[in-house]
C-alpha cells in the first residue's frame, strides 16, 4: 500500500544517492531540505497515477477496437516517476518510442524498465506498449538522469493537485 511516510522515504532515499558534483550549480540554501519540493504534495499526485504495469498492453479508443494485457511486470501497482525518450520516430499517423523509465513500486523499491510504444492514430486509436525490467534501482551508478529533472518532473506531477484537477487520497 502506498504511504505518505513510506513514499516521502523512498524519493528521499533517491535523492541521497547523488552527490552535490551531480547537480549543475548545487546549493544547498536555495534547494532546502527537500530540494525544493513540497513532497506532501509530489506522493500525493504520485498516488493518483498508482497502476497495474503489464509486460505488454495493447488499447484502442475504436468501440469495438482489440485490447489485451499480459502478464503483470512487478506482481504490485507501481508508479512512473520519471521517463526519458531514448530513440522515437513518426510519420503522419504512427509514433515509436524507445525510453528508459523509473517507477516506484508499492513495496517502495524503484525498478528501471525499458519501454517500447507505438501509438498509431487514423481516427481510431491505437496503442501499444512493451515493457521489460532492465535491474532494480540500488545504488548511484543505477541512476540515468540528472537530479534537476527530477526535480522538474516531481514538481510538474503536483500542477493537477495545486490547481485542485486532482484526487486527494488519504495516506
Amino acid at each position: 500500500m502506498f504511504k505518505e511516510d513510506k513514499m516521502i522515504e523512498a524519493i528521499r532515499w533517491i535523492f541521497n544517492l547523488y552527490e552535490p558534483s551531480d547537480y549543475d550549480a548545487f546549493d544547498e540554501e536555495e534547494l532546502g531540505g527537500d530540494y525544493g519540493l513540497c513532497l506532501h504534495d509530489v506522493v500525493m499526485a504520485l498516488r493518483d497515477k498508482a497502476e497495474t504495469v503489464y509486460q505488454f498492453k495493447v488499447d484502442s479508443s475504436f468501440e469495438m477496437g482489440f485490447k489485451y494485457r499480459s502478464p503483470e511486470l512487478f506482481n504490485q501497482r507501481s508508479i512512473r516517476i520519471y521517463k526519458e525518450i531514448e530513440s522515437s520516430t513518426l510519420d503522419n499517423e504512427t509514433i515509436a518510442n524507445y525510453s528508459t523509465e523509473l517507477w516506484l513500486l508499492e513495496d517502495m523499491s524503484f525498478a528501471v524498465v525499458h519501454c517500447v510504444s507505438v501509438s498509431h492514430d487514423d481516427g481510431a486509436t491505437y496503442d501499444s506498449e512493451y515493457r521489460t525490467i532492465v535491474k532494480k534501482l540500488e545504488k548511484r551508478e543505477d541512476l540515468f538522469f540528472p537530479p534537476e529533472e527530477l526535480i522538474d518532473e516531481l514538481e510538474e506531477t503536483c500542477i493537477p493537485i495545486w490547481e485542485s484537477e486532482s484526487i486527494i487520497y488519504e495516506l
